[in-house]
């Protein structure tokens, strides 16, 4: 992150006067009401390589609105991570027999050795209509 006094990063000046810890993805997320939800992802750290996702464990939470009721609920969303860095996160038919509509979600994850707690993903989860009942 570049120095707002010096512009220069890491800050060259000594004189930062903000920084920014959320390291967070917005990605918005568009599936069917009562389809079963699978999203499948690589995930890479910094230099590129595959993150092994065994180090971790996960919650999601699908919710109204920010601090908003609970739409799907995290028991209701598995969530596995390989050590090639592949994330599963899978919601069964049935849950997601919920009203179509424009919800919010974030993906957290906590690192088991010394429980450093993390959101990788948030945004928008929008459930479209679907035709087959």
């Amino acid at each position: 992150m570049a120095c707002s006094t010096c512009s220069s990063s890491p800050c060259s000046c000594g004189t930062a006067t903000s920084v920014n810890l959320n390291n967070a993805s917005n990605v918005n997320i568009c599936c069917r009401r009562g389809d079963t939800f699978k999203l499948e992802a690589n995930i890479k750290d910094a230099n590129g390589d595959a993150l092994d996702l065994t180090l971790y464990t996960y919650k999601m939470e699908v919710r109204e609105y920010d601090n908003g009721p609970l739409v799907i609920l995290s028991t209701d969303i598995t969530i596995t991570g390989s050590a090639a860095g592949v994330l599963l996160i899978v919601i069964a038919a049935a849950d997601m027999n919920v009203n179509a509509g424009t919800y919010v979600y974030g993906l957290q994850t906590t690192l088991i050795a010394d429980g450093t707690i993390e959101t990788w993903l948030y945004g928008k989860f929008e459930v479209v209509q679907d035709i087959v009942q």
